[in-house]
């Protein structure tokens, strides 16, 4: 299974040696942004794919490494784009391959976060992505909402203090913020997905996904006539609560 998952990220490598070689029309940071959501979500599904055979990462991963098939309609037609296009091709074979199928969970796991927490911090972690594969060169103002997303997810997945407040109020604060000045289409693209994840993050599991699991409980004293007698005798506390 490891040989499997590790095609996607092999594709997705060979097209950002392409990118970085002839960009087509994508320039400048909109080739940032494409290397940076590449590396990211194809690092978080392949290891969420490897260690628990999740569906969600098996189907990100593969809308991810089929995305490098449209970058390559924006490129010349030389090795590089064929090479890529062929082990982007490789890949999506091996995702949808039987051997992947009996590797990955039918259902959900019951011990995992519910689907729409996962959806939460999927959706912020994809905007870089969706903002590189816009073939109209990007500005600064993109990085930095995007960054913005990258660290709201982040924040949240960890469950580290302000990561709920971040997905609900941060991040659409900020990508109202830049949406000006990040132009169309990036702004509008940006509104509408952080618009979804926003809507996302406000379903009640998402803030019980949050919180931790375990909680600091609180312990009352028996009185020692009360407890059983095999109890005291290993504590070495006779009836009287006396130390023996």
């Amino acid at each position: 299974m490891i040989v499997l998952a590790s095609l996607p990220m092999l594709a997705i490598l060979t097209w950002l040696v392409a990118l970085m070689i002839d960009p087509g029309q994508f320039e400048g940071w909109s080739v940032v942004l494409l290397g940076g959501g590449w590396i990211v979500m194809a690092s978080i599904t392949t290891v969420g794919l490897v260690l628990v055979g999740g569906q969600w990462a098996l189907r990100t991963l593969l809308i991810a490494t089929a995305t490098g098939l449209y970058v390559g309609l924006f490129r010349p037609s030389d090795p590089l784009t064929v090479t890529a296009t062929a082990l982007t091709a490789a890949a999506m074979i091996a995702l949808l391959s039987p051997q992947m199928s009996r590797e990955v969970r039918k259902l959900p796991s019951a011990s995992g976060p519910p689907p729409v927490a996962v959806m939460a911090t999927l959706i912020p972690l994809s905007l870089p992505l969706l903002l590189g594969l816009i073939p109209v060169p990007a500005n600064g103002w993109s990085v930095v909402v995007a960054l913005g997303a990258l660290v709201a997810a982040f924040l949240y997945s960890r469950t580290i203090t302000g990561g709920l407040v971040a997905i609900r109020f941060g991040l659409p604060v900020l990508t109202i913020a830049f949406a000006t000045p990040m132009g169309i289409p990036h702004g509008v693209v940006s509104l509408a997905l952080v618009g979804a994840g926003t809507a996302v993050a406000w379903a009640p599991q998402v803030a019980a996904a949050f919180h931790p699991l375990i909680e600091k409980g609180s312990t009352y004293a028996i009185p020692p006539e009360l407890a059983p007698p095999d109890i005291l005798e290993r504590a070495r506390i006779d009836e009287s609560g006396n130390r023996l």
